[in-house]
């Protein structure tokens, strides 16, 4: 059952992250105001950061036998 569980959960984090921060980056562009690229840049930067640590807990699981077993 947990087999292939974190190429799976790692392919799902890489696309989410790809799509969230396109998103947020040209929201951040188009935006009208300077609060609204504010808030658009940061949450592009918050959701790499929250992705760069999935994967760290993903290989770190997948290295201690949590996964892919």
């Amino acid at each position: 059952m947990w087999r292939g569980l974190r190429a799976y959960g790692v392919a799902l984090t890489v696309i989410w992250t790809a799509c969230a921060t396109s998103v947020l980056a040209v929201l951040a562009v188009v935006a009208g105001t300077w609060w609204l690229h504010l808030v658009c840049s940061l949450g592009a930067a918050v959701e790499l950061v929250l992705s760069a640590l999935t994967l760290r807990w993903l290989i770190r699981s997948s290295n201690q036998g949590r996964l892919d077993t």
